[in-house]
């Protein structure tokens, strides 16, 4: 049986009562002290928005919940809406390389790097913007947002039964692993590569999909097909053309503001 020993006015002060709350996180007991941080040490939490209604016939891409591919973290399918379509949610701006973090469900791991395709877009309120600092690695910070032992921490900082949702002040107070900036490059190309190696053997694989169909078709009418049917690229892979922190920093130097 699990026992903690709090004060009054320490439960007050959180404003919480249960005891999953207050208990420290495992997970993260695993990883050294002298290389743990919090989030907040890491990236600055985004504020920039923008109402997309004041400009009704101007497109724009909207980054919502469902277009996070879990499995792995992309931004798979933005949405492209005209200004006068806006939902009431898409107001907050994000540039290339921020990192969204969905506050709802958040134990999902709906975190993503945003794309350079998707700089001075929109995002819906209901992500955390996590805007890294000089010297840390987006693709390494994102990384370590979906950890284990980090979904831990936003469930014991989340609140509400059938849709528990966390701050941006409980991303902010989270610890992760943060190793320096060699490091965290390093891990960053392997991931990019994996990631890269995982893409090619899904494309792969859906064109020799798309070519046994077509030869089952072929069967069926007689009609000539072409071999080797085209299977749409993923967007994605622009994504992890630029992942170590100095290219980054040249990469966003040129880049314009976001507004």
């Amino acid at each position: 049986m699990k026992r903690l020993l709090l004060t009054r006015r320490e439960l007050y002060n959180s404003g919480r009562w249960d005891i999953d709350f207050h208990l420290p996180p495992e997970g993260i007991k695993k990883f050294p002290k002298e290389l743990l941080s919090r989030v907040d040490a890491a990236a600055d939490i985004g504020k920039d928005k923008r109402d997309p209604l004041k400009n009704p016939e101007v497109a724009f891409q909207y980054i919502d919940i469902s277009c996070i591919d879990v499995s792995v973290g992309v931004i798979a399918t933005p949405q492209e809406l005209m200004g006068e379509e806006a939902p009431s949610r898409a107001r907050k701006v994000v540039q290339a390389f921020d990192i969204v973090v969905s506050t709802c469900r958040p134990t999902r791991g709906a975190i993503a790097v945003v794309p350079p395709h998707l700089h001075n877009q929109i995002a819906s309120t209901g992500f955390s913007i996590i805007r890294p600092k000089a010297g840390v690695n987006p693709f390494f910070l994102h990384y370590a947002l979906r950890l284990v032992s980090t979904l831990e921490q936003f469930r014991k900082w989340s609140t509400g039964s059938s849709y528990p949702a966390i701050l941006d002040e409980d991303v902010a107070k989270t610890l992760i692993p943060l190793p320096d900036a060699v490091v965290q490059d390093e891990i960053a190309s392997k991931i990019m590569l994996a990631m890269n190696l995982r893409n090619r053997a899904i494309q792969g694989a859906n064109r020799d999909w798309v070519q046994v169909l077509d030869n089952i078709t072929h069967t069926l009418t007689g009609s000539s097909i072409a071999l080797g049917a085209s299977v749409p690229e993923s967007p994605i892979d622009d994504l992890f053309e630029v992942h170590t922190i100095k290219d980054i920093a040249n990469y966003l130097a040129e880049l314009p503001s976001i507004i």
